[in-house]
């Protein structure tokens, strides 16, 4: 069943935008929000325990070892990753395309 936004769309106003955005039943948004708001969450904690309540022998501890990890972020990388999702997109894609029912067999075969 499809469902029809225009009337929202047509009586939006400036924080209409945002309200549709989450309403709309496919929202990237939706799908996305919990897991922006936990980030987020998160990131603030560990950003007012790192300025406010760490000495600077545990924020230099912190430090070595957010650069530990990053030294095994870059082993992987993303292009390398990136590369396999557009692969799996674009075969995807060819498998719709070649499932579209052509009319040319049917014209083929008539004449």
């Amino acid at each position: 069943m499809t469902i029809s936004y225009q009337r929202d769309v047509a009586s939006s106003t400036a924080g209409g935008f945002t309200r549709l955005l989450f309403k709309w039943k496919g929202s990237l948004y939706k799908l996305i929000c919990r897991e922006l708001l936990l980030f987020l969450i998160v990131y603030t904690i560990l950003g007012v325990i790192y300025r406010q309540f760490m000495t600077d022998t545990q924020k230099r501890l912190f430090e070595s070892v957010v650069k530990y990890f990053d030294a095994f972020l870059n082993l992987i990388p993303l292009s390398f990753v990136l590369g396999f999702y557009v692969s799996y997109v674009a075969s995807r894609w060819w498998q719709q395309f070649l499932a579209i029912p052509w009319p040319d067999k049917s014209f083929h075969t008539i004449a």
